[in-house]
């Protein structure tokens, strides 16, 4: 049986079970890897869904083993089916840091993303993406810097926290960016939300 035929939509089961299982087997013979990729370029949206799920869930504690398939996850970015963006954008998040040079050309249309796509999930994920990519060096840093102080003020504030967080892993790589940083950081000190708060005092800090 098929690598593919084990998972959720293919077997019936609406559960996240199967899927957890099909990582599972991947994670003993990291070879199964390239059974799942075929189904990125799949017609069948719950299909490719579940093979981005795959994906991210192996990206997290192996992200090594996805980074190669990392432009057939890019192909997907602009999917309709938003579950295939936001899995495919996690996924970039969960190898950013091990495959810095795949995210270089890619910041732009992560800016895109925080601007323009509808779901909220793919929107965090694009900024968790910059956040993980901008902490892999000083020029990184630099480079998605401004992208994340826009989206400081996109969605009437919706992704403050996950921005200024974000920023923070920024700081770390590229101290120069500090003083700015503790700047942005005060606006926030003092918002109704308790996790922009807690972002915006771990900044100051």
């Amino acid at each position: 049986m098929s690598i593919l035929a084990k998972l959720a939509s293919q077997s019936g089961d609406r559960t996240a079970e199967p899927n957890k299982r099909v990582v599972a087997l991947v994670l003993q013979e990291p070879a199964l890897l390239a059974e799942i990729a075929p189904g990125l370029e799949s017609a069948d949206a719950k299909l490719v869904g579940d093979c981005a799920e795959v994906m991210t869930m192996v990206a997290a504690t192996r992200p090594e083993l996805v980074v190669p398939y990392a432009a057939a996850l890019i192909a997907r970015l602009d999917d309709r089916d938003k579950r295939v963006r936001w899995e495919t954008v996690h996924s970039l998040a969960e190898i950013a840091a091990r495959a810095p040079d795949v995210i270089t050309p890619l910041v732009r249309k992560l800016d895109e993303k925080i601007a323009l796509d509808r779901s909220v999930i793919v929107r965090d994920y694009a900024i968790l993406t910059l956040g993980e990519y901008g902490a892999t060096s000083q020029a990184a840093a630099r480079r998605v810097w401004p992208h994340l102080r826009q989206a400081l003020l996109l969605w009437e504030g919706k992704h403050v926290g996950k921005a200024l967080a974000a920023m923070l892993k920024l700081v770390k790589a590229d101290p120069a960016l500090k003083i700015e940083a503790e700047k942005v950081a005060r606006q926030f000190a003092d918002h109704k939300q308790a996790s922009v708060r807690t972002a915006a005092k771990r900044l100051l800090k």
